[in-house]
């Protein structure tokens, strides 16, 4: 009994002791929770700030223009295209598809490669859409366009459908005002099916290609982006239309136009219509379409 008693008396020793062992203080941070709990917070705020300037500066499913009617800027034309008094001009529609989010107009279909564009949707037929003045009266239109040649476009040299200003007048892009029956011209971008073609289906620089109807006259660009004597169906992405540049061949006088690319078109009387761009094409897509990259339109 003794025994047991000393066995007891040892064993409560123990336990004290391990008890002064494993009850040592530990410093603790107080202010680590808080301050996870505020780093936390400032990464959510963080994420939160960068999705909402994402939202404010990526463009949503837009068409062609997120300008408005309201932005006035100074004439950024050459300086022999622009009328001598100085004026503000109104940028009313735009279309850079070196942007990863531009996105076509509805009635175009987005062609990724080799060069991001917008091209033609349908066949034989013209694709259009609207550029609003938004009932601004204007005298003066100048912008300029750039796209690229895919297949083989014929200009003027009318293959096939109406010749008139509502049909497919043109491979190429058409810049007209008013309605389907009343459309009056401004500009026509025009696209030949190679730089040597001397035929009807060539640029009329080309020294025999096709004539433009008399309600186009000489209010147009023209240019192919195929230096060889016969045509692939593909982008010809390795030479840019109407900018002025690689006018080999035949066409070396489609170049010659001062700054080429852009236009100005006065016209008589004061109108307030919008501005229609269509994509025109008298064949199928598998044997041509034109690919617009950019443009941009002023008014004033």
């Amino acid at each position: 009994m003794k025994a047991f008693s000393l066995l007891l008396f040892a064993s409560c020793l123990l336990c004290t002791a391990l008890s002064h062992v494993y009850r040592v203080p530990i410093e603790v941070d107080k202010d680590y929770d808080l301050r996870q709990r505020l780093s936390s917070t400032k990464d959510e705020a963080e994420q939160d700030n960068q999705v909402m300037k994402e939202e404010n500066t990526l463009p949503r499913e837009m068409e062609y223009n997120p300008i408005t009617i309201s932005d006035h800027v100074s004439a950024p034309f050459p300086a022999d295209d622009v009328p001598s008094t100085p004026s503000t001009w109104k940028l009313v529609g735009k279309l850079d598809m070196s942007d990863p989010f531009q996105k076509c107009p509805a009635s175009l279909s987005k062609i990724s490669s080799p060069r991001a564009s917008c091209g033609k949707s349908t066949g034989a037929s013209c694709n259009g859409f609207t550029v609003p003045a938004s009932g601004v009266s204007y005298k003066t239109v100048c912008g300029r366009f750039r796209g690229y040649q895919v297949g083989s476009p014929d200009a003027f040299g009318q293959y096939s459908g109406p010749a008139n200003i509502d049909g497919t007048y043109v491979d190429g892009i058409s810049i007209t005002y008013g309605p389907h029956g009343g459309r009056q011209h401004i500009f026509t971008y025009a696209a030949g099916t190679t730089e040597i073609r001397k035929d009807k289906y060539g640029c009329p620089c080309n020294n025999g290609g096709g004539t433009p109807p008399a309600y186009v006259g000489s209010d147009y660009y023209c240019e192919s982006g195929n230096a060889g004597p016969n045509w692939e169906t593909r982008l010809y992405h390795e030479d840019p239309l109407w900018d002025g540049q690689q006018c080999g061949g035949l066409e070396g006088t489609c170049c010659n136009p001062p700054n080429l690319g852009w236009f100005c078109k006065t016209f008589p009387t004061t109108i307030s219509g919008d501005i229609e761009v269509r994509l025109c094409a008298d064949q199928d897509l598998q044997d041509e379409n034109i690919a617009l990259e950019f443009f941009e339109l002023y008014i004033k």
